[in-house]
């Protein structure tokens, strides 16, 4: 597994804990972004089916996330709220390089893969901070499936680019987004 070059401070759980209510919404929007992220990666090549495979079953388990936190927004008389941008990955995305085929692909597999292990990191940290049990257990949870997508990505980067090109590139972009982690204020979001 890759690691992050920037620990979110401990206290975002406590801003979380705080409006936890605007963090499901943003939780739930994230949930669906990535999904769609994942089937229109694995649309843009479907020559490579390993890929393919991979990425329908990532979709598949992160709309599943989706219905997850829909049913808590439900449940708590809340709606899915408006979408907005997300600052975090507006300035990630715009490192993928896209006039090349394989650069676009290379860049997409690692920087989807360093989100899934931001994503592995907070809600693993929720898992350990939040004062609802049932909660803390959900987001435990919600942390291994972020970790298998982080290695699952990792991988295909490796399936397909050589090892010292994909480290190589990493190195770039876990500095980046280390440096964009950083600057964002914390806030009751995922990113």
């Amino acid at each position: 597994m890759l690691r992050l070059r920037h620990d979110t401070p401990r206290e975002w759980v406590q801003v979380v804990s705080d409006d936890f209510d605007s963090f499901l919404q943003d939780h739930a929007a994230n949930e669906r972004k990535v999904s769609a992220s994942a089937m229109k990666l694995a649309v843009q090549h479907p020559e490579r089916s390993e890929l393919v495979a991979a990425l329908v079953e990532v979709a598949f388990e992160e709309m599943e996330h989706f219905r997850l936190v829909y049913q808590l927004l439900v449940e708590r008389g809340m709606s899915l709220g408006q979408d907005a941008a997300d600052p975090y990955m507006s300035q990630l995305r715009k490192a993928i390089r896209s006039p090349d085929v394989d650069q676009y692909l290379l860049d997409s597999l690692l920087l989807f893969g360093i989100v899934e292990a931001r994503g592995c990191e907070r809600f693993a940290m929720l898992g350990d901070g939040l004062d609802d049990p049932a909660m803390r257990e959900m987001y435990s949870g919600l942390a291994q499936s972020e970790a298998r997508h982080h290695s699952l990505y990792h991988g295909l980067a490796k399936l397909y680019f050589k090892h010292d090109r994909v480290a190589a590139r990493a190195d770039e972009l876990l500095d980046l987004e280390a440096s964009v982690a950083r600057e964002l204020p914390l806030a009751p979001k995922l990113h």
